[in-house]
């Protein structure tokens, strides 16, 4: 992967953060009686929610993501003891945690900066605050054995389920099938084995039997898929029949939905995330990296991504960089063990 996506696709996650958090929360009646489309980001006094932040400021998504990378970086490995660090790090640096953290981060976080086992914190994570770090396991991976040792040691702090590491997995194996010029059909087939994988990582009988699957999903909506004529009707199935709560499932198949739906086109996926309902920013910021790995880039205007890059004083010409070396480092060290 070179550089330059690698930065397009770290753009691709702040704008998707940024952009669609004005409506997060809001209901799709709230959505539809406000804006007929929203096509630029709003002012926060415009905005149906996060009145109280910047213009332009990303969320929790944008930001752990950043922090972990960094960290990854400098460490020159993955483990969770590495990516518990930097989500505590996250936390205490942040300026305003409080407004956005999810509600199994900062129950797994305060319970890691009290001591806690690390094997523990996370197993009452459910919530979509695992698979919205795995953009950061994602980059730093350099094969399927690495993609899966690195978003287990990424989530396994925060959120240690079957049902955040379903949805994790399936995700993070669509986009590492998209690194391998796949088409379509495989990278849909990608998804589903990631799924069935991330599912069985642990086996508590109490925790497989109380979460909805990923997997199952999938072919429920690419039995839907093509019956849908328009973007509106899309996003209503999204939101009354599979929900955009902020659960792990819900997130990932209305992520995987609007990729499927938008394919390349990351900027469309972004101004629909905006008016699709509940947890806008982080099925915005997970859906523009699909459509944008997939595409080898995005379209998203420039302008655009500048606002967002200057209102939260991100580098990231310099931390695609390190990503870079950090994955040239990975693929030495594979090259010389074999």
């Amino acid at each position: 992967m070179k550089q330059l996506l690698i930065k397009q696709i770290l753009e691709a996650l702040a704008v998707g953060d940024s952009f669609s958090k004005a409506t997060e929360f809001a209901s799709r009646e709230q959505i539809k009686a406000s804006f007929s489309s929203i096509d630029s980001l709003l002012l926060p006094s415009k905005s149906l929610a996060h009145k109280d932040m910047r213009y332009g400021q990303v969320t929790d998504d944008t930001e752990q993501n950043l922090f972990l990378l960094e960290d990854y970086c400098k460490s020159g490995t993955i483990t969770p003891e590495v990516a518990a660090k930097s989500l505590i790090r996250w936390y205490k640096e942040s300026p305003e945690p409080e407004k956005y953290i999810g509600p199994s981060s900062r129950k797994a976080i305060l319970a890691l900066i009290d001591g806690i086992d690390i094997r523990l914190t996370g197993t009452s994570g459910t919530s979509c605050g695992g698979i919205m770090r795995v953009p950061s396991a994602f980059l730093c991976s350099t094969d399927l054995n690495s993609l899966q040792s690195n978003i287990i040691s990424t989530l396994l702090p925060t959120h240690n389920t079957n049902a955040a590491m379903e949805a994790a997995m399936g995700y993070g194996y669509a986009l590492f099938a998209m690194t391998k010029e796949q088409d379509m059909d495989t990278i849909i087939q990608a998804a589903q084995i990631g799924c069935k994988i991330g599912r069985r990582i642990n086996n508590e009988e109490m925790d497989l039997a109380c979460a909805p699957s990923c997997q199952a999903r999938i072919p429920v909506l690419l039995h839907y898929l093509p019956q849908f004529d328009s973007d509106d009707k899309l996003l209503d199935f999204l939101f009354y029949v599979f929900g955009t709560t902020i659960s792990s499932c819900d997130v990932f198949i209305a992520a995987f939905a609007l990729f499927l739906w938008c394919r390349q086109d990351v900027y469309k996926a972004i101004r629909m995330s905006a008016m699709l309902g509940g947890d806008t920013d982080t099925i915005g910021c997970l859906a523009a990296v699909l459509c944008c790995c997939y595409g080898k880039g995005h379209n998203i205007p420039e302008e655009i991504v500048q606002s967002v890059v200057s209102a939260n004083h991100l580098t990231l010409d310099d931390l695609s960089i390190q990503i870079t070396q950090y994955r040239n480092q990975d693929n030495t060290i594979r090259k010389e063990t074999l």
